[in-house]
């Protein structure tokens, strides 16, 4: 792992997403109404530790990575947020996954705020995506809010369909 500690914002702290995460992260994942845009499900017991330790990978290959997102006041995982490096597309993301009971608080918005800071002034990224299933229009609106503008339709390389939007983030 990098020397990276985490990111902060108002109400949470963002540390690197670990192996000690999986757990709740597969638990967040069981709820059909928050993996339905992200994999439904396809995101097995299997899958999740693969897909953590690959993130945990990109944090020592990339210095970036996934954030768990932690309740300050409660120390209660509600979530991942953070970049992910997509080689098919030569492009990175910044991509969340809340708890069902942390939606709708703004809590993405602060967490993506956060990364979009650290990608504009520690990062050489000349931009970001957020790749979202067609039919997330919160996540749509959120991209929106954040100063995303669509970018194109295309397919992950899993085969799930998506909306690419784009932000300029280089200075």
């Amino acid at each position: 792992m990098t020397g990276f500690r985490g990111l902060t914002t108002e109400r949470r702290d963002l540390p690197p997403l670990t192996s000690e995460h999986t757990a709740a992260l597969a638990e967040i994942h069981s709820d059909p109404d928050v993996a339905r845009y992200i994999g439904g499900d396809r995101l097995t017991a299997e899958v999740i530790p693969l897909q953590v330790a690959a993130f945990a990978d990109e944090w020592d290959e990339r210095g970036y990575g996934q954030s768990a997102v932690i309740e300050r006041q409660t120390g209660a995982f509600v979530g991942r947020i953070g970049l992910h490096f997509w080689p098919d597309w030569n492009e990175i993301e910044l991509g969340y996954i809340l708890a069902g009971s942390a939606q709708g608080k703004g809590l993405a918005a602060e967490g993506a705020r956060a990364w979009i800071d650290w990608a504009k002034s520690e990062a050489h990224i000349d931009h970001l995506i957020a790749n979202i299933h067609p039919e997330n229009q919160a996540s749509i609106g959120l991209a929106k809010r954040l100063g995303f503008v669509f970018d194109r339709d295309d397919t992950t390389p899993s085969g799930l369909p998506t909306l690419i939007f784009r932000l300029p983030v280089a200075t």
